[in-house]
């Protein structure tokens, strides 16, 4: 008895029947991103505070500053206000929600891509949404010019890379477990 080389089959060649099956979960779309998107706003976020940190060029605390003037304007990146709780937590509220919506859209764009090809589409797309929050959004929100930096821009490289990389890997791990090709240590 031959099979297509799609169909499942047991360890002996047989295909599995549908009693066999176990049953599927598959990760949602919103799933992965909400994924991604957390894991690649982290890695933004730590690779932009040690990069400020390492070059000595203000303060850690300047990237969650930034994102909590989206919200309360720019007496969150004063230098005369404290970095309080209520600036944290609307700044990482705010820098975790933007990352979680851009790794949807992200998704949607690299979700039948390649990984070699969705990573390059990422880098460019990571580069987008710098050019898009320190030039597009200046109008609205003169502060974020003075935060331009080649540290920004390696931090939304880092965002789009990540995002991509976790997004494209949960992507062929649940296509893995549907066909029931799942991941397992070589025994032999």
């Amino acid at each position: 008895m031959t099979t297509s080389p799609a169909e499942p089959v047991t360890q002996t060649g047989q295909p599995i029947t549908e009693s066999e099956r176990p049953e599927r979960h598959r990760i949602s779309r919103w799933g992965k991103a909400i994924f991604a998107g957390v894991i690649a706003g982290t890695l933004f976020t730590t690779v932009e505070m040690l990069l400020i940190g390492a070059a000595g060029k203000g303060d850690i605390w300047d990237p969650l500053r930034l994102s909590a003037s989206i919200a309360m304007g720019n007496r969150a990146v004063a230098r005369s206000t404290a970095f309080t709780f209520d600036v944290f937590f609307i700044g990482m509220l705010m820098h975790y929600t933007l990352s979680i919506l851009y790794t949807v859209v992200l998704g949607m764009v690299i979700r039948q891509l390649r990984l070699e090809t969705a990573l390059a589409v990422s880098a460019g797309f990571g580069l987008l949404l710098y050019v898009v929050h320190f030039y597009g959004l200046v109008f609205m929100y003169p502060w974020v010019a003075e935060a331009r930096s080649w540290m920004a821009v390696v931090g939304h490289l880092v965002f789009g890379l990540s995002a991509a990389w976790v997004y494209k890997h949960l992507h062929v791990r649940s296509l893995m477990e549907q066909t029931h090709f799942a991941l397992e240590p070589n025994t032999h």
